[in-house]
């Protein structure tokens, strides 16, 4: 495993080597998949010029439909023109006067109903008929074309699974490693050991997790939704008009109107939900330093950070002399000024452990990441003893588990999404580690031998089926009546064999709109009430019970007769599925009464799983895309 001893000036050359990979791998699936790719190119081409012309096809019946409505407010306002000529021409005969605007007004209202009425009946009515039936045509072909599209990339879209982009990071062959999910082995050892607790916060729920190692040291990148109770402000107006005599310089008397718009505003409770991303590293090194820092060279140049370090020292300075006269005069300024200006944790406790991780070349590594990186400065870095948190504002739109579906009716769009998704994902992964691999300790200090039990009354880890709840949809989950995003927490229920039986608690909100009249006083010393429209929100609870269990290692065809098992004991209904998989990992809403049944049935499914063949095989796979860029020489390993 190689060691990434200067991360910001390697980058380029890991994610360079890391492009080819992915690009070389793409190709490989599709020559395991043995699709026509100039076939499918065809037939995808044939599809957008059919989609073209029902498109086409379409926007002319759209304008049809339109120009029919127009016609029918115009024949409408015809019949009224008609009724008001009608009353017209009856006034001006019952008074004697002359009867030209009542006929006028009639006459035209009558030829431009028959008009309107005979264009909608004789043109307009055909030409939309005529158009409806074409576009139907137009669309079953086009429909047609697509599914044999579809069909064709039916063996590639086959291939894809979400272990390849894990895969792809770990042939690089350096000290990151990536591994499928976390599993219960990752949450009891990170929980006895380094005291990472089994679940989120009550008020927050997992929906994305990216776990792996660092010289064989544990990280898990998260992403948790968290929702915290505020307050909003609503305003409401209410215009008031009241009216004042006065006499002018001549005496006369005047009435003069006055108008006001009075505004009020009441605060009343709203709950806020924010998406964080952030990375928990668990190290033995410098087991009793804590520190924090956060971005001090955001959005600056380079000579405002120059300008910035220099105003730094004279604080840094004032900081060392404050500590020796009222602190424990523990606080010694780095060597490097520029360092300990930009990195910034002056609440550092351990002077001798800070030393021990930022070497001069973990400092110089940390000023060029902090100066240089793509993503700016834009990071947090909290350690607590044995536990580093790293936060990153760019890790934020990192897609993660969201865009690993590269299934798609044509090899190009598939082959776009696939380089796309692997390419970012190694640049958004690689910078959110960034602020670790710059301390060569992290990537030297192998962890200890553990005498933990790792064993655990579950198979499937707390944050990874809090995971699994999200990926399903809310419908299935949550109250009907919420108006809110639920947080899901997980309960466990005694495991059926290789499955776990759980309780998903989906908490959110629903909405009782409300109205409270806030007294104010206008100009002319009257109080009035205004009213201002808010939403109460309280609190709703629904519980689902679900079946949660790790398919990895079963072979395509015991894969296919567990899907079909599903999917006969599924509680879909509108279109939408009670099945979900991210990593090989299934959870199933069973029909009421059926989940024992039901997990039993996926039990025997199960124990025909042969982990060592699926490693073989993906050790093969990957040795073959080894073999293919060696051969064209794209880079050297």
């Amino acid at each position: 495993m190689k060691e990434i001893l200067e991360p910001l000036k390697e980058y380029s050359k890991y994610q360079e080597r890391f492009d080819e990979l992915v690009d070389a791998t793409y190709e490989h699936l599709v020559k395991t998949s043995h699709i026509d790719v100039k076939q499918n190119q065809e037939t995808v081409k044939k599809f957008n010029d059919a989609d073209g012309l029902f498109r086409a096809e379409r926007k002319k019946l759209n304008v049809q439909k339109n120009l029919k409505s127009f016609l029918i407010f115009l024949s409408v306002a015809a019949g009224i023109a008609i009724i008001i000529g009608a009353l017209m021409l009856y006034g001006a005969i019952k008074v004697g006067t002359s009867v030209l605007a009542g006929v006028l007004t009639l006459s035209i209202g009558a030829v431009v109903m028959v008009a309107a009425i005979s264009i909608i009946t004789l043109v307009i009515n055909k030409k939309i008929k005529l158009l409806k039936e074409t576009s139907k045509q137009l669309k079953e072909n086009a429909d047609s074309i697509l599914q044999e599209a579809w069909k064709q990339m039916e063996p590639l879209n086959s291939l894809f699974s979400s272990d390849i982009t894990h895969d792809l990071v770990n042939s690089l062959d350096t000290i990151i490693h990536i591994d499928n999910y976390y599993s219960v082995l990752h949450e009891v050892y990170l929980n006895k050991y380094f005291k990472f607790p089994y679940f989120s916060e009550d008020d927050s729920t997992t929906t994305n997790m990216i776990v792996g190692t660092i010289a064989k040291n544990p990280f898990v990148i998260a992403r948790e939704v968290e929702m915290e109770m505020g307050t909003k402000v609503y305003e409401g107006s209410l215009v008031v008009t009241w009216t004042e005599t006065r006499r002018d310089s001549k005496g006369n008397v005047q009435t003069v109107t006055h108008s006001q718009t009075l505004v009020a505003t009441v605060s009343r409770p709203c709950p806020y939900y924010n998406d964080e991303t952030f990375l928990v590293y668990a190290n033995e090194a410098a087991p009793n330093l804590n520190f924090s820092r956060s971005p001090q060279a955001k959005n600056k140049d380079d000579k405002q950070i120059e300008r910035m370090v220099k105003r730094g020292e004279r604080k840094l300075s004032k900081l060392v002399q404050d500590d020796m006269k009222h602190g424990d005069g523990s606080f010694v300024a780095m060597s490097d000024t520029e360092f300990d200006i930009l990195f910034g944790a002056f609440d550092r406790d351990n002077e001798t452990q800070f030393r021990l991780l930022f070497t001069p070349l973990a400092q110089r590594n940390t000023i060029d990441l902090i100066k240089d990186s793509p993503y700016d400065d834009d990071f947090y870095f909290i350690k607590k003893g044995k536990i580093n948190t790293v936060l990153a504002h760019h890790a934020d739109n990192w897609q993660m588990l969201a865009g690993r579906d590269f299934a798609s009716y044509s090899v190009d769009i598939s082959r776009e999404l696939f380089a796309n998704y692997n390419k970012d994902f190694f640049k958004h992964l690689y910078f959110m580690l960034a602020p670790l691999l710059n301390i060569p300790l992290y990537q030297q200090l192998l962890p200890n031998d553990m005498s933990f039990d790792l064993s655990s009354e579950t198979n499937i880890a707390a944050r990874e089926a809090e995971l699994m709840a999200n990926i399903l949809p809310a419908e299935f989950l949550a109250n009907a009546d919420s108006a809110t995003r639920a947080i899901y927490k997980i309960k466990y229920k005694p495991s059926i064999g290789a499955v776990d039986n759980i309780m998903i608690f989906a908490s959110s909100f629903g909405i009782t709109p409300r109205v409270e009249y806030v007294p104010r006083i206008a100009g002319n010393g009257r109080m009035y009430s205004v009213p201002v429209y808010w939403d109460e929100y309280f609190p709703l609870e629904c519980s689902t019970e679900a079946l949660l269990f790790d398919a990895n290692g079963l072979n395509n065809e015991k894969y296919s007769e567990l899907v079909r098992l599903l999917q006969e004991n599924d509680v879909a209904n509108g279109g939408k599925s009670a099945i979900a998989e991210c990593s090989g990992i299934m959870i199933v809403l069973p029909k009421e009464g059926v989940a024992n049944e039901l997990a039993n049935k996926i039990n025997t499914i199960l124990k025909t799983k042969d982990l060592k063949a699926q490693k073989e095989k993906r050790i093969l796979f990957m040795a073959a895309i080894h073999e293919l860029i060696k051969n064209q020489h794209l880079f050297d390993y």
